[in-house]
């Protein structure tokens, strides 16, 4: 059976997708930052739906962990048929009280990451004619908002 990566696996959509996938019957490798989370997802997940789960505890915002997530991506062994880009986080401050490395890590994880796990996937995925890639935006992109609505605009375009 084919093998499909999510990104942020542990809450929200990106465990949605995780469930959907595993219905369908795909292996899976599980990305987020909490191990403990991760752990007990990929647990779960196996028990319920006799899947293979692979487990990559990674912070996207920081470029050794993506790194590691890239080149799972581009392994030929075991390839990846499906990308979800879905990890991503929000900033309750406005931007002029907030940090602005928090703007700089919000912007590596909404954009920055999935270019570099796009660019990873692509080049197995055009090997095999074969693969699909679905960025989780928000209708964020569609208004003025701040890094946020910038970050996921650059996933919308």
């Amino acid at each position: 059976m084919a093998t499909a990566l999510v990104t942020g696996a542990t809450a929200g959509i990106g465990e949605s997708f995780t469930r959907l996938l595993a219905q369908e019957g795909y292996d899976l490798v599980l990305v987020a930052r909490d191990s403990a989370r991760l752990q007990e997802r990929a647990k779960s997940l196996e028990a319920k739906y006799q899947i293979r789960t692979e487990v990559l505890s990674a912070d996207l915002a920081d470029a050794n962990q993506l790194a590691l997530v890239a080149a799972r991506l581009s392994s030929p062994i075991d390839p990846i048929e499906v990308l979800i880009n879905n990890a991503g986080f929000g900033i309750k401050d406005s931007f002029l009280k907030s940090k602005i490395e928090d703007e700089i890590q919000l912007i590596d994880v909404l954009a920055k990451a999935p270019m570099q796990l796009m660019h990873a996937a692509l080049t197995q995925m055009l090997e095999r004619n074969s693969g699909v890639i679905i960025n989780v935006s928000s209708v964020a992109s569609f208004i003025a908002g701040g890094t946020y609505s910038a970050g996921k605009s650059y996933l919308t375009v």
